[in-house]
């Protein structure tokens, strides 16, 4: 049965009318980041915002306005970790922190990447479709782009993944915090010059092999595991209780060459997605992710690409009605 809660990401840096909407909707779960933006006129800005107290008054602005803090997504600096590099060990102390401040807090999970270098990345932001400006990929543009000034493998990097896990699972399990890998994005072989690990079926299940820990688990975001499997709910179905948290997104096209899509338009056959989360009793955590910016949605600057309001609220309508469709 079919049990999970819909926690949007609030990617604001404080109340605005999209969190009255949302709550209008009864969404009241929320996935956040780490503050890090100015607090009051004075320019004041945290500088650890992995800290208990930042976090604390953080989750308290969330609830004042209708939401439980339910996850974080987001990180502090983590390429030194990744790369293993110097300085590595305040990088992991950071992490540490952020651990045990969310287990404090009662913040049950963590969001995180093996992107090293670059994280996500998208060589067109505003293409115009049918559906709304989307954001997009294609390899050719990059072709001649300066690589990253960081020499490294595929071996280093998964080296230095499972070190970190057996550092950080003990501490997420002492604090009741589950760690959910996020795929490249996008999932390609490497990324100016920078190999990508987190890009296939096979690196996930080796992740998963890695650390064995009911605390060891996924981000499956739909968009990448597209780009991966040309059977998205077979996927689904292979990770089962492994799945802790979703994006419910979609894309036209491959790996090396795609767009985002108004969901409903993409590759996927998203009521058998929705049936292959009934078959494995998915209760975790599902959040929207990468919209069209529909036309006279917002106005410049005031919300990131990808991040529409008004695309948002229609995908979360169309998340419930596949949802009350297998009742």
């Amino acid at each position: 049965m079919l049990d999970f809660e819909i926690a949007e990401i609030l990617v604001e840096d404080r109340p605005n009318k999209y969190w009255k909407m949302l709550n209008q909707i009864g969404v009241h779960k929320a996935v956040g980041i780490l503050p890090r933006k100015p607090v009051d006129w004075r320019m004041q800005i945290e500088t650890e915002p992995w800290n208990y107290f930042t976090l604390s008054r953080y989750k308290n602005m969330l609830r004042d306005n209708g939401f439980e803090l339910i996850a974080i997504e987001d990180n502090p600096p983590m390429n030194n970790i990744k790369f293993g590099l110097e300085n590595k060990e305040e990088e992991l102390n950071n992490v540490a922190k952020l651990i045990e401040n969310m287990g404090k807090l009662k913040i049950k999970l963590w969001c995180y990447n093996w992107s090293a270098g670059i994280g996500w990345s998208r060589t067109s932001t505003h293409i115009n479709t049918e559906f709304g400006q989307v954001s997009g990929f294609n390899v050719n543009d990059i072709e001649k782009a300066n690589h990253y000034n960081i020499k490294t493998d595929a071996g280093t990097l998964w080296k230095n993944l499972k070190n970190f896990l057996e550092y950080i699972i003990p501490l997420a399990e002492d604090y009741d915090v589950k760690l959910a890998m996020h795929p490249d994005d996008p999932p390609i072989d490497s990324f100016l010059g920078i190999p990508r690990i987190m890009n296939s079926i096979e690196s996930f299940d080796k992740l998963l092999e890695l650390v064995k820990s009911d605390y060891n688990g996924i981000t499956f975001c739909q968009g990448n595991f597209t780009l991966m499997t040309e059977n998205l709910s077979d996927a689904i179905k292979h990770f089962k209780n492994k799945i802790f948290f979703v994006h419910f997104r979609d894309v036209i096209g491959k790996k090396n060459n795609f767009i985002e899509t108004l969901i409903g338009h993409g590759k996927s056959n998203l009521k058998e997605v929705m049936k292959a989360y009934d078959e494995i009793n998915f209760n975790g955590i599902l959040r929207v992710d990468h919209v069209p910016t529909l036309e006279g949605d917002y106005t410049p600057n005031e919300v990131a690409w990808g991040y529409s309001y008004l695309a948002r609220l229609y995908t979360i309508g169309y998340i419930n009605g596949l949802k009350d469709s297998l009742k």
